[in-house]
C-alpha cells in the first residue's frame, strides 16, 4: 500500500519514559498512565484525526447553578399563641441527570430556609438554572445540618418541600480526584467490569482505584457510599507491596511486587466487585515485574520480578483459586541471563506470543491451550529487534476475515552506522508459492509484466540479498544505488535478506536392556511429515545434510511444486552415542513441519 504522507501528533511524553507507559483502550479512545504524568488519553477522531490530552476526573454534566427558593409560613399556630410552631432550618442541593449516559451532576450551590414544615400549608419552594444535557433533577436535603438524602425528582427547574423526609441512605455525589497531583499519579491501568480501574501511584504504590461503573473520567462518591460509586482500597503483602500490573479476568487480578492478589465483590455481591462490596484474597507469592501481563484464553502469562523466565497464571478448579507455573521449564537456555523487553500476542492464524528479548533476538511461543501444545523458539536475524507489537488487520474485504500482523522496531547496520526499521511480519496465510514471503526486510512487488529490475531498496544498499521470483529462487543479488537485476525476469517478486531456519530433535531415549543413551546408534531411516513445503535439507549431523528431491513431475521452468505428504530421507550411515536428525530451510522457501518419525539403529555394545 503506498503512503502519501507521514500523519504525526505531538506526545506528552519524553522518549525516555515511553516504556513505563501503561495503556488500554476502549473504542477510539487509549487511555494512558505514568508515574510521572498526568493521566492521558490518546483519541482518535478519523483517520487524520489524533489527540492528547490530560484526563479531567469527573461528571461531564455541569451541576445546576443559581439555586434559590422562598420559605412560604402561611401558619405560625397562631391559634395556639404560637405553642405548635417550631421552626427548623433545612438544606438543599439539587443534582442534574442525563438518562442516556446515567450520569449524574455534582451538587449544586446550597440553600437553606428556615420554616417549620410540620404544620398545614407550610412548604419551602426551590427553582434554578436549567443545564444542558439533563433530562430531569434530583433534589437532596439536609435537616437542622444533618446529612443530606434524597427527597425527590423533577423534570422541571422548579421543586416543593411541604415536608417530605430524606432518604438518608442516598446522598448527593461528593468531587473527587485521587490523582489531582504529582506523586499521585497512577503507573498501571485496565478496564473491569465497566469500569476504568488505575493503581500504584508514587504516594501510595499499593493503592487500586476504580471508577463510578459504566462512568470511566468519574471518580465521585457519594455518602454513604453506593454499589456504583467509585472505588478505592490497598493492597496489603508481607513485604512491600507494589501493584505493578492490574488485569481484568474472571476477577481483578492484582499482580504485585509481592505475588498475586485476587479481587472480587465476594460471595454477597455475586462475585462483582462494587464500592460497598470488596473482598481480596492472596493467590500465590510470586512476585510481577513491570512487563504488560497477556490475556490469552483462560490464562495470563507474566515475567516475574525475580528471575528470569515466564509464567502463566490459570484458575485451578481442585483449589478454588488462582495458581502459577513456569512455561519457560523446557527452554531456561532462552531465558538465562536475559530479559523480554516486550511482547505481544497474535491470535490468528499461528496463535504466538512474540517477544523482544534484550540482547535483540526475537522469542516464539506456540501456545494451544486446548491442544496442550506449547513450547519456545528463538528468530536469529541481522538486525536488533527492539520493540514490538501485534496489530489485526483486515486483508480480505469481502469477507472482513482479519489477520493478527506482528510489527517490530528493528535496529540494522547501514553504512557506517545504524538505522531504526520498522517492519511487519509476512503472512503466513497464501495459497500459492509465488505469494509467500520469508526473507528479512523485504520489499514485495507485483508488476504487469515481467521485469528484471528491482527498485527501492535503498534500506538494503550494500547487501547481498536473494529473491523468490515467481516462485524460484534467485540469490546472489547485490543492491547498488538501492537497485538490484534479476537473472530471470518475473512478474511477483519478494526481495530481502536470506536467513536460515533449523530444527533439531532431541535424542531419542527409549528402553533397549536399559536404555539406548551411549550406545553406538545412528538414524538407520528417517520420514518426515511436511505440509506445504520444498527446498529442505536433512541429516544426523551438521556434514551429513542431503536435499529432500526438489522436483517430482512439474513442467521444466514451473516452481517445484511444494510437499503436503510424508517424506523419506536419504540418510548417510553416521554412528554416534545418540539418535536426532537436523533439518534445515536456506532458502526463501515455505517450510511446516508436522513430525519426525526417526527409526534408530543401535548397537547392543556401549
Amino acid at each position: 500500500m503506498g503512503i502519501a504522507r507521514l500523519y504525526k501528533v505531538g506526545s506528552p511524553y519524553n522518549a525516555v519514559d515511553l516504556e513505563e507507559v501503561d495503556y488500554e483502550q476502549t473504542a477510539d479512545t487509549m487511555y494512558l498512565a505514568h508515574l510521572n504524568y498526568p493521566v492521558t488519553k490518546l483519541v482518535r477522531g478519523g483517520h487524520t484525526s489524533w489527540s492528547f490530552a490530560d484526563v479531567t476526573f469527573g461528571p461531564t454534566l455541569s451541576p445546576p447553578t443559581g439555586l434559590t427558593g422562598v420559605a412560604y409560613i402561611p401558619n405560625t399556630d397562631d391559634d395556639n399563641d404560637g405553642n405548635s410552631y417550631f421552626p427548623q432550618p433545612a438544606s438543599y442541593v439539587v443534582t442534574a441527570v442525563d438518562d442516556d449516559s446515567g450520569q449524574e451532576s455534582r451538587a449544586s450551590n446550597s440553600v437553606t430556609f428556615t420554616n417549620d414544615l410540620t404544620l398545614k400549608r407550610n412548604y419551602n419552594s426551590l427553582s434554578w438554572t436549567g443545564v444542558t444535557g439533563a433530562e430531569r433533577y434530583r433534589v437532596y436535603k439536609a435537616d437542622n445540618s444533618g446529612s443530606y438524602g434524597y427527597i425527590g425528582t423533577t423534570e422541571s427547574t422548579a421543586f416543593r418541600d411541604d415536608n417530605i423526609g430524606p432518604d438518608l441512605t442516598d446522598g448527593p455525589p461528593k468531587g473527587e480526584n485521587p490523582f489531582a497531583a504529582s506523586g499521585d499519579y497512577p503507573s498501571t491501568v485496565t478496564f473491569h467490569e465497566q469500569r476504568l480501574m488505575l493503581g500504584r501511584t508514587i504516594n501510595k504504590p499499593n493503592g487500586v482505584w476504580g471508577s463510578q461503573s459504566a462512568d470511566f473520567e468519574n471518580f465521585d462518591t457519594s455518602t454513604p457510599l453506593k454499589a456504583d460509586d467509585s472505588l478505592s482500597f490497598v493492597a496489603v503483602g508481607q513485604k512491600v507491596n507494589s501493584v505493578n500490573q492490574l488485569v481484568s479476568f474472571t476477577d481483578l487480578l492484582l499482580l504485585t511486587s509481592d505475588g498475586l492478589i485476587k479481587v472480587n465483590g465476594g460471595d454477597d455481591a455475586g462475585g462483582y466487585l462494587s464500592a460497598t462490596q470488596i473482598v481480596a484474597r492472596k493467590q500465590s507469592g510470586r512476585g510481577s515485574s513491570r512487563l504488560n501481563p497477556l490475556v490469552i484464553d483462560s490464562a495470563v502469562f507474566f515475567k516475574p520480578k525475580v528471575g528470569t523466565s515466564v509464567r502463566a497464571i490459570g484458575f485451578k478448579f481442585e483449589i478454588n483459586g488462582f495458581s502459577s507455573n513456569d512455561v519457560a521449564i523446557y527452554s531456561p537456555h532462552l531465558f538465562r541471563n536475559m530479559d523480554i523487553t516486550s511482547w505481544a500476542y497474535a491470535q490468528d492464524p499461528l496463535s504466538c506470543i512474540w517477544a523482544a528479548r534484550d540482547d535483540g533476538k526475537l522469542l516464539c511461543f506456540t501456545w494451544e491451550a486446548e491442544q496442550e501444545v506449547w513450547g519456545w523458539t528463538i528468530c536469529e536475524t541481522d538486525g536488533f529487534v527492539e520493540q514490538l507489537c501485534v496489530i489485526s488487520e483486515i486483508i480480505d474485504t469481502e469477507t472482513q476475515r482479519t489477520e493478527d500482523r506482528l510489527y517490530l522496531v528493528v535496529r540494522r547496520a547501514f553504512g557506517d552506522g545504524e538505522k531504526r526499521f520498522l517492519e511487519r511480519m509476512a503472512s503466513p496465510s497464501w495459497e500459492n508459492v509465488i505469494d509467500a514471503c520469508h526473507l528479512d526486510c523485504a520489499v514485495s512487488y507485483a508488476f504487469d509484466e515481467p521485469t528484471q529490475t528491482l527498485t527501492n531498496l535503498h534500506h538494503l544498499e550494500g547487501r547481498t540479498i536473494s529473491a523468490l521470483a515467481d516462485g524460484n529462487v534467485q540469490d546472489g543479488l547485490i543492491v547498488t544505488d538501492g537497485k538490484a537485476f534479476l537473472p530471470v525476469a518475473a512478474k511477483v517478486i519478494h526481495a530481502g535478506i536470506p536467513y536460515t531456519a533449523t530444527v533439531e530433535t532431541l535424542p531419542l531415549s527409549f528402553p533397549l536392556d536399559g536404555t539406548n543413551m551411549g550406545k553406538q546408534q545412528m538414524v538407520g531411516r528417517a520420514v518426515l511429515r511436511l505440509v506445504n513445503t520444498r527446498g529442505l535439507f536433512a541429516g544426523p549431523d551438521q556434514d551429513s545434510l542431503y536435499e529432500l528431491k526438489p522436483r517430482l513431475d512439474e513442467p521444466w521452468g514451473e516452481p517445484a511444486h511444494l510437499l503436503s505428504e510424508d517424506v523419506e530421507v536419504d540418510m548417510e550411515p553416521v554412528a554416534a552415542n545418540q539418535s536426532s536428525l537436523i533439518i534445515r530451510q536456506s532458502y526463501p522457501l515455505p517450510f511446516t513441519l508436522t513430525a519426525a518419525f526417526l527409526d534408530p539403529i543401535v548397537t547392543e555394545d556401549a
